[in-house]
């Protein structure tokens, strides 16, 4: 009599074991949607975060150009046209990415050039982020003409 029940506990144990294990297949799906999501949110995050490591090396380059054209137009015979062209030329040097939506103003009067740099960038990587709309500026005092 022990042995026959045995057996059908064995049986019972084997049929439980069979329903667990089929709910816990069916559980497998999930776990590749709950991956695919992760990845996805580490991708956004990954170009969101390439955006603004680009915006802020573009600004960077702006604040120099600003830097290079002021100077430029402080010494001896420079002229608001050439610090606008050095400027320019530095920007699409060094953000080629970002140069078309960029304006430079440069004046020079009295002592003291000047110039400004306009940015509206947008993300690189079509409409993945804000954009960014700021002005760089740089002055320089002028040379005295000998």
């Amino acid at each position: 009599m022990s042995h026959a029940g045995t057996g059908r506990s064995a049986h019972r144990r084997c049929r439980i074991r069979a329903r667990v294990r089929s709910v816990a297949g069916s559980d497998g799906g999930a776990a590749t949607v709950e991956v695919l999501v992760a990845m996805v949110s580490a991708l956004l995050v990954m170009v969101l975060m390439f955006n603004a490591i680009l915006m802020l090396y573009a600004r960077s380059v702006f604040q120099h150009a600003a830097d290079l054209g002021a100077r430029s137009a402080a010494r001896a015979g420079g002229t608001e046209a050439t610090c606008e062209a050095i400027a320019t030329d530095t920007i699409r040097e060094l953000a080629a990415l970002y140069a078309d939506d960029t304006t430079v103003r440069c004046s020079k009067g009295g002592q003291i050039a000047s110039a400004t740099v306009l940015a509206d960038l947008g993300p690189a990587l079509g409409e993945t982020g804000p954009r960014w709309r700021f002005d760089v500026r740089a002055t320089a005092v002028t040379e005295p003409v000998p």
